[in-house]
C-alpha cells in the first residue's frame, strides 16, 4: 500500500475509520449487521468521549458507529443538528503522530486541541471541518493491528 505523504514527507498511511453518529447504537449495529453482513465488535462505552461505540467490519474498512451519552457532548450536538444520525469523521492513520500534528500547524488547516489519547491508546487530534472540505478528520498514530489493543469485529449471532 502506498504511503500518503505531505509536502514535509510526514506519512499518513491508511484510512483507519470511518465515523458516523447514530440515535440508537442497537438499531445500527442491526442494520449493518443484518442487511449488510458486516462483522461487529462488542459495543463499548468511552467515557472520556462521552460515547457507546461498536465497528461494522468489512473486510479491510472499519465503520465506527456512535451513541452519544448525552446531549451536551460533540457526538450529541452533532445529532442534534443532524437527528437521523450521519457522517462525523473520517479518521487517518500517521506513522507519526505528532509529527503530523507539527506539521500541519503550519499549514493552512485548522487543528482543533493537541494531540491526546484515544480509545486505542494511541495519540490522535482533529482537524477542523472548514479547513477539511466540510468533513472532520480525525488523524490518529498508525497502530499494530495485531496488539490487541483494537476491539476485533466478530459476527454477532
Amino acid at each position: 500500500m502506498n504511503a500518503g505523504r505531505n509536502s514535509d514527507g510526514g506519512n499518513f498511511s491508511e484510512i483507519d475509520h470511518i465515523a458516523i453518529a447514530v440515535p440508537d447504537l442497537e438499531a445500527a449495529v442491526s442494520l449493518f449487521r443484518d442487511q449488510f453482513g458486516a462483522d461487529i465488535s462488542s459495543p463499548v462505552t468511552i467515557a472520556e468521549q462521552s460515547i457507546r461505540m461498536a465497528y461494522a467490519q468489512f473486510g479491510n474498512v472499519r465503520i465506527e458507529l456512535m451513541q452519544p451519552l448525552g446531549d451536551d457532548t460533540p457526538v450529541g450536538r452533532f445529532l442534534a443538528r443532524n437527528p437521523r444520525g450521519g457522517l462525523h469523521h473520517i479518521c487517518i492513520a500517521a506513522t507519526d503522530v505528532n509529527a503530523a500534528f507539527d506539521t500541519l500547524q503550519t499549514s493552512d488547516l485548522r487543528v482543533v486541541g493537541a494531540p491526546r489519547k484515544g480509545f486505542h491508546g494511541r495519540p490522535l487530534f482533529f482537524l477542523h471541518p472548514k479547513s477539511t472540505l466540510g468533513t472532520l478528520i480525525e488523524i490518529e498514530q498508525a497502530g499494530d493491528e495485531h496488539t490487541g489493543q483494537e476491539p476485533k469485529a466478530r459476527r454477532s449471532p
